[in-house]
Formats: C-alpha cells, sequence, structure tokens
C-alpha cells in the first residue's frame, strides 16, 4: 500500500506539468491576443495580432513604430469540458472556467527603435474533479498559474529587416492535492520566479509581404513549498524547465482589403522526460514521462469590411505532446482542431475594440494507467474582448 501510494504521489505532481483541461498543447497558454485569437494565431509572428504580437516575436513592434504610446488589453474567458467515468462514478467537468488577461505595450523612442512590454499568463491550468470519483486517488484538485513580464527593443536594421530582443521575468505558483476515498492524502503548494529570454526576426522583403521569426527560450523553475503526505507535513521541491518556442509566420496583403494569414510552431515539449519530487521525510519515486515535441499549424485571413471594422477568420491543427502511453487521468490532453472568429471595430481615433470566439475540438483522452480504463470526452470554448489605445 505504502508503495503504491507513493507512486500514487508521483503521479498527482505531475500535474505540476500538466492539465486535463489544458488550454494549448501540454498545459501552455495560447490566449495572449484576442486579435491574433480571430485567426487561430495564423501569422501572429508576423504581426497579425497587433501589439500582442510582440509575445511571439519581439521584433514585431517595428511594424507599428512611431512617436507615441500604444496598448493593448486582452481578457479571455476559457470555457473547458473534460470529463470521464469509470466504476460506476463519474469526474465531473475537472476543467474550471478561467479568466485570462493579457496586455502588451509599446513605444516608438525615434523611426528605428522601439520599446516594448508584455504581461500574461503563458502556462497555467485550473481542474477540480469529484472527489470521490473512482479516479481521485490520481488527481483531485489542482491550480498552477504563471505570471510572465516581458520587456523588449526592437530595431530596424533597414526599410525591411528589423530585429528584436527581449526578457521574461516569471513568477510560477502551484498548488495540488489528492484523494482516496474521499480523504486527501497529498497536498503541496509552491512557487519559483525564473528568467528567460525572447528574440526575434522581422522581414519585410515587399509592400504587401511579411515574414516574422520568434523565439522564446526555456525558463528554469525551482518550485519549493510545503504540504503534507498521509497527514504528516513536509517540505516539498520539483524542478521544471517550461518548453523553448519557436514561431514562424507569414503575413501576404493580397488586395487593399484581404490578407492571407499562416503561422507554424514548434515547443520543445521533449524536454520534458521525467518528472522526479523531492521531500527531506519522502521518498517519491521518479515518474516517466517522455513527452513529444508539440506542433501547432495555423491558417486565417483578415478582411477590412471599412475603413472601421475589420473581420477575421481561422484554423489550425495543434499536435499534442502527451503520448499515448503516459496520458492518465491527470493529463489526457489529445490533439485539436481549432476553429475561430473575431472581429475589430475603431471606436475613435484613440480606441479600437476587438472580439474572438475560439471553439476547439478535442480528440478524447484515452487512458489506461494503474487498473484506470476510460475515456475523457473534451472541448473547449473561448471568448475573448480586448481594446487598443494609440496615444
Amino acid at each position: 500500500m505504502a508503495h503504491s501510494s507513493l507512486r500514487t504521489v508521483a503521479s498527482a505532481a505531475a500535474l505540476l506539468l500538466a492539465s486535463t483541461a489544458a488550454y494549448a498543447g501540454g498545459f501552455a497558454l495560447r490566449e495572449q491576443s484576442v486579435v491574433g485569437q480571430g485567426s487561430s494565431f495564423a501569422g501572429v509572428a508576423a504581426g497579425s495580432g497587433g501589439v500582442s504580437s510582440q509575445f511571439w516575436n519581439p521584433a514585431t513592434t517595428s511594424l507599428i513604430n512611431e512617436y507615441g504610446f500604444i496598448s493593448e488589453s486582452n481578457l479571455s474567458l476559457v470555457l473547458p469540458n473534460s470529463e470521464a467515468s469509470f466504476g460506476g462514478t463519474d469526474s465531473g467537468n475537472v476543467g474550471e472556467w478561467a479568466f485570462v488577461p493579457a496586455s502588451a505595450y509599446s513605444y516608438g523612442v525615434n523611426d528605428k527603435l522601439t520599446l516594448g512590454l508584455t504581461f500574461g499568463a503563458p502556462f497555467g491550468l485550473a481542474t477540480d474533479a469529484k472527489n470521490t470519483w473512482a479516479g481521485a486517488i490520481l488527481g483531485d484538485r489542482s491550480e498552477v498559474q504563471t505570471y510572465t513580464l516581458g520587456p523588449s527593443v526592437s530595431y530596424k536594421i533597414n526599410d525591411w529587416i528589423a530585429v528584436g530582443l527581449g526578457a521574461q521575468i516569471e513568477y510560477m505558483t502551484m498548488y495540488l492535492d489528492s484523494r482516496s476515498g474521499g480523504s486527501k492524502v497529498f497536498k503541496v503548494d509552491a512557487d519559483d520566479i525564473g528568467l528567460g529570454f525572447t528574440a526575434g526576426l522581422m522581414l519585410t522583403p515587399t509592400d504587401s509581404t511579411q515574414i516574422g521569426l520568434g523565439f522564446r527560450s526555456s525558463i528554469h523553475h525551482n518550485l519549493k513549498g510545503d504540504g503534507q503526505y498521509l497527514g504528516t507535513p513536509a517540505d516539498m521541491s520539483g524542478e521544471f524547465d517550461t518548453p523553448e518556442m519557436v514561431t514562424l509566420g507569414i503575413r501576404q496583403q493580397v488586395n487593399e482589403r484581404f490578407a492571407l494569414l499562416a503561422g507554424v510552431e514548434w515547443t520543445n515539449w521533449s524536454r520534458f522526460k521525467e518528472l522526479a519530487i523531492e521531500s527531506p521525510t519522502v521518498s517519491v519515486p521518479v515518474v516517466e514521462e517522455d513527452w513529444s515535441d508539440g506542433w501547432y499549424v495555423s491558417l486565417g485571413g483578415e478582411y477590412a469590411y471599412s475603413d472601421k471594422l475589420v473581420l477575421r477568420a481561422g484554423a489550425a491543427y495543434e499536435d499534442s505532446p502527451v503520448p499515448d502511453s503516459t496520458r492518465t487521468p491527470r493529463i489526457p490532453d489529445n490533439n485539436r482542431v481549432w476553429l475561430s472568429a473575431g472581429a475589430s471595430y475603431k471606436l475613435t481615433d484613440t480606441f479600437s475594440a476587438h472580439l474572438a470566439y475560439s471553439h476547439v475540438f478535442m480528440q478524447d483522452g484515452d487512458v489506461d494507467q494503474s487498473g484506470i480504463t476510460t475515456s475523457f470526452d473534451q472541448h473547449l470554448d473561448i471568448v475573448s474582448v480586448g481594446l487598443t489605445s494609440d496615444w
């Protein structure tokens, strides 16, 4: 019983790094730009996400380089649904509704130099299963949040080449617990601050073509905190490196009103091979994960209906990094198809409002681990609003 419980604790601790109702592959949060979401984030590294494009590529602020200050505020309501049944019990909807804020700012110093700043949550999750369902031993309540500040600078080398460089200052906090027979057998509450960087290249070879390439580095977190195991208080810690991300974006202006958008994104989730949780009083076995790289391919369009109204639509396919062999009730993540639509409306010379909606179709998350065989039926809806202020 003791060895089984220890493995259960290790499996539960894996939720540091993955979610039953993850909003993008693994446990990434893609909701950084309402403008970009309207086209399923196609071409965001080439500037199609407005001021918030700098999250993917800090060189994109060179596209809006001008004297003065521009701000963009985004708020997304994420509505996940993921549930399963086993042994005559059901998990309920383990995915919790969540508001995801994000903001971006740009200041043109001169005709070549632009300063940028982003604030958002690039990784996170919130799940809560029924305490008494048969799979609660492998996962009950879990919360992971990140808050990342990203100052950056872009510089125009000439009329068609610009470069960007930025920093990532990231705070991560985690809470999770596990239950057996409705009783809590494990709890941990930990946090950490880590540092990373961003870099990007922006090419505008013609007046109608924009090509962007952005990079977000890995950030090392040494999460430390306290908790309890089988009623005994204990110090606990675990190390985790967020995955690197490379995003390629293309924006092609077809005519005065219509632009075609495309993007490809690679995320280095394959660095997540195993999870080791350490405690001076509890010996927790290593959990093998063996995740693979994540891929996201998107295509979209943007149509200027009038001088004030811009319409967008897009679709994307996302290849989940979670393999069948290690998928558990904690991590039933699977491949997804995104369908999105959005619009922007210029309210005044200073303010523009943005709206986007996405429905994400997810493959069932089949689980066959530790005697639990089930399938999670899951999908996701995202509704987002934003406001851009050009001062």
